[in-house]
């Protein structure tokens, strides 16, 4: 389909990853309906507080978000979640709801023996999606199947201050865009301890291969060659056929231990660069 940047009808773009945002604010109404999350606005921006004054969050600069969490409420943060203005919204949309449904038993019910725990890791979800990783990079890091997209993990020493006070120290990134190692569009980024639960729902959320809805001058300029366009109507119903005729198969992993294992999960053979 062309691209028309001045049609206003919503289209579904593919891969959602290079979709760019809808416009809208994701994480606002989800924190605004939150039981017992409180906002206080400093200047423009909203900055949220969970009922157990562990959990911050905040946007800021005009559509980015951080979160922060301390184990002590007036501690240095355990750890930190910074998402660029330009995340698709899917993906802070996912993170926001697992946060919000989790961090009220630190995502016990997502773990091991919870009710939720379904033994996926952010490795586990990208291979099964044929995200492969790249022999001898460093950082490691695995590609999208059209190399637009990929999952960065620094393997040895991180320094924990280092990373809270420098997002692009962070051990977890996922990035996109037409050279996403070395000139994202667009980052999210995530601290050593972070929990597994938050990553694995952005993961989920970025390598889903069903399109997402956008007005077409809402895909980035540098995208619009990548991205494949459907009327709205037609591909809702063609994707709802195809999801009556065979359920989509749900994709296990062993649990997550540390980077070093989760880059182990990678059994198949890698693209080299």
């Amino acid at each position: 389909m062309p691209h028309d940047t001045a049609s206003r009808k919503s289209v579904l773009v593919s891969p959602r990853y290079l979709a760019g945002t809808a416009g809208t604010d994701p994480v606002t109404p989800i924190l605004d309906a939150a039981p017992g999350w409180t906002q206080t606005l400093v200047g423009p921006d909203p900055y949220y507080t969970s009922p157990c004054q562990r959990l911050r969050a905040a946007r800021r600069l005009h559509g980015q978000w951080t979160f922060t969490y301390a184990a002590d409420p007036l501690g240095i943060p355990t750890w930190s979640a910074h998402f660029d203005r330009t995340v698709p919204d899917e993906a802070l949309n996912a993170f926001a709801e697992r946060l919000v449904d989790g961090v009220g038993n630190y995502f016990a019910d997502y773990l091991y023996g919870g009710q939720h725990y379904d033994g996926q890791t952010p490795v586990g979800i990208f291979t099964a999606h044929e995200w492969e990783a790249v022999r001898g990079s460093r950082p490691w890091h695995m590609l999208a199947p059209d190399e637009h997209a990929a999952f960065h993990i620094r393997t040895g020493h991180v320094d924990a201050p280092d990373e809270l006070r420098h997002r692009s120290a962070a051990t977890w990134k996922i990035t996109a865009g037409p050279d996403p190692v070395n000139r994202p569009t667009w980052c999210a980024y995530f601290t050593g301890h972070t929990p597994q639960p938050l990553m694995t729902a952005v993961a989920c959320a970025t390598a889903s291969p069903h399109p997402v809805p956008r007005l077409p001058h809402r895909v980035p300029e540098l995208h619009r060659p990548l991205v494949s366009l459907q009327p709205s109507a037609h591909a809702a119903r063609a994707a709802a056929a195809q999801a009556r005729s065979r359920p989509s198969p749900t994709v296990a992993s062993p649990p997550y231990e540390s980077s070093r294992a989760s880059a182990s999960v990678i059994s198949r053979p890698t693209r080299s660069r």
